[in-house]
């Protein structure tokens, strides 16, 4: 080999690692690198994953049932009777707060004609029943209004010799 050859490849050598040793400068700026390497034979993606929503579930709320309580029926008169009159008047010391009226058969054969109801504010309420009222039967008769406040009863009507009834209100 040459002497020039082994010089210049001397040379070359020795001024590629000077240049390797110390960065350059330039107008008292360093720079530096930071080498990012990218392998692109495997792809950086990957599919998301799938995701399954179910539907929340549906809640049916039902409303509580109404239960309606029926007045409890007390008793305002026992064994009644119709005199030869053809009436029966049932009168009260205080006012009772009630909804109905019920006559209810005790024994033999009543028949009622029209039973008359007094309230407190002088009011009435006649009402028209044209029944015959025989053992285990039973008259139901509502209230106008709400609840109202009754002084009186009168019960017009014939009966038998052996017949009565109560009277009942809720």
């Amino acid at each position: 080999m040459n002497i020039k050859s082994i010089l210049v490849a001397a040379l070359v050598l020795g001024s590629s690692s000077l240049a390797l040793a110390q960065p350059a400068r330039q107008g008292g700026v360093t720079v530096q690198s930071s080498a990012d390497i990218r392998d692109h034979r495997t792809p950086d993606y990957r599919p998301a994953p799938v995701v399954v929503v179910k539907p929340a579930p549906v809640i049916v709320v039902k409303p509580a049932p109404i239960v309606v309580h029926r007045p409890m029926l007390r008793m305002l008169a026992n064994d009644t009777t119709i005199n030869r009159t053809g009436r029966n008047t049932l009168t009260f010391a205080r006012p009772l707060q009630l909804q109905s009226i019920k006559l209810q058969a005790q024994s033999g054969k009543t028949s009622i004609r029209q039973v008359a109801i007094k309230f407190a504010n002088g009011r009435e309420q006649i009402v028209q029943e044209n029944q015959l009222l025989t053992r285990n039967g039973s008259i139901h008769i509502d209230l106008n209004g709400n609840v109202r406040n009754v002084t009186g009863i009168v019960i017009y009507g014939q009966g038998g010799a052996r017949s009565s009834f109560d009277v009942l209100g809720a």
